[in-house]
């Protein structure tokens, strides 16, 4: 691939995401089509979900390191707080992703992300128990997405963060 055709990618993907931000029920294929030069860039949906999950990877790792170097989480809330800020911060490719997680070609790549996230909480486990807790990380994620709205504001319910110590802790 030529460093054209790579730009060429990354400004179709960055596009693609401004629209998927805001229409969040688009699919991809409407997505391809309604960026100039989307099927030129992605001949393929598995291409551009390629890229996609590999831009959502890249910045969900950016918010671990960010986080880590603040030393202010404790190191089984990292991932989590790391995957709620990236979904806060790509809710479009979140909802690409999330429609297309049991994609064959992108088994692979989300077991990966599993258990990297595992392993960042410190799960001492390999194999499909670090997937595994890597997936009850993120549950316990998505179950705090809705939580950053102003209308979850109910003061009779645990806070954020009590919440995901008990969801860890499970």
């Amino acid at each position: 691939m030529t460093w054209d055709a790579y730009h060429r990618r990354k400004d179709v993907l960055r596009q693609m995401l401004a629209i998927a931000d805001h229409q969040r029920e688009i699919t991809l294929g409407e997505l391809l089509d309604s960026v100039e030069g989307g099927r030129d860039a992605f001949p393929t949906e598995i291409d551009a979900l390629f890229d996609l999950q590999m831009m959502w990877f890249q910045r969900l790792s950016g918010h671990m390191e960010q986080i880590l170097s603040q030393g202010t989480e404790s190191p089984d809330l990292v991932p989590v707080t790391a995957w709620v800020g990236t979904a806060a911060e790509l809710p479009g490719a979140r909802a690409l992703l999330d429609a297309h997680r049991d994609e064959p070609a992108l088994r692979k790549a989300f077991a990966k992300e599993l258990s990297y996230l595992a392993t960042a909480a410190g799960v001492p486990v390999r194999g499909a128990d670090l997937r595994l807790r890597g997936q009850r990380i993120v549950d316990a994620a998505r179950s705090a997405v809705p939580e950053q709205t102003p209308a979850a504001a109910d003061p009779s319910r645990p806070g954020l963060i009590a919440r995901l110590r008990s969801a860890i802790a499970a």
